[in-house]
């Protein structure tokens, strides 16, 4: 997965508000609608990861930052380039503005979340098992909808 990720983007760029990988034959135009927004304050950082060790870590396949300027109906509709393969992605809304994902003393989020897959952990932490998703068409949707 790490070796077509590399081939298919030689090198990361810059997108507006995030990093991601360069368009080109292994990657995908993914159209992200994210669901649920209860609030145009803050902003919706998006993670994308690719393997069960890396899952919700610091390191990441692609990461973009996006303002709530173009919800409609508590919906926004975010465009991700990405690579081939099976990827998870989370979504968190820091509807507080800090910059950081808020937590309870045992790690439960305080503020809204996302997994794709419609992954809702019920015991435990998220598991990138249940969270994957396939990118295997040139151009794909995928919805995430935000839990509180």
């Amino acid at each position: 997965m790490i070796d077509r990720f590399l081939r298919g983007c030689v090198a990361a760029a810059f997108v507006v508000c995030g990093t991601g990988v360069n368009a080109g034959e292994d990657t995908a135009n993914v159209k992200l609608t994210v669901a649920n927004i209860q609030s145009q304050v803050g902003k919706l950082y998006i993670s994308v990861y690719d393997s069960k060790d890396t899952f919700l870590g610091d390191t990441k396949v692609y990461e973009k930052v996006v303002g709530l300027e173009n919800i409609k109906d508590g919906q926004i509709e975010i465009s991700l380039t990405l690579p081939y393969g099976a990827l998870a992605i989370s979504v968190h809304h820091d509807n507080n503005a800090n910059g950081k994902m808020d937590s309870n003393f045992i790690g439960i989020p305080k503020e809204p979340v996302g997994l794709s897959n419609g992954h809702v952990p019920r015991f435990g932490p998220p598991k990138f098992s249940k969270a994957v998703i396939e990118i295997s068409q040139p151009e794909q949707q995928e919805l995430i909808a935000l839990m509180d």
